[in-house]
C-alpha cells in the first residue's frame, strides 16, 4: 500500500517548493542586511572580529 502511494507521488513539486523556500530565505536575508540594518549596527558588527572580545559600549 505504501509502495503504491510512493510510486504515484510526483517529487518535482517538492523540488520546486524547496527552491522557492531557498530563494525566499535568501531574499529575506538580503533585505534585512541591505535595508533594515542601520549604519551604526553594521559598523559595530564589522568590528567584532577586531575587538578582542571587548564591547565598544563598555
Amino acid at each position: 500500500m505504501i509502495r503504491d502511494i510512493l510510486r504515484e507521488v510526483d517529487y518535482s513539486t517538492f523540488a520546486t517548493l524547496a527552491l522557492l523556500l531557498f530563494v525566499l530565505a535568501f531574499v529575506a536575508a538580503g533585505i534585512k542586511t541591505l535595508w533594515l540594518t542601520s549604519r551604526e549596527e553594521s559598523c559595530e558588527q564589522a568590528n567584532i572580529p577586531l575587538s578582542d572580545g571587548k564591547r565598544s559600549d563598555q
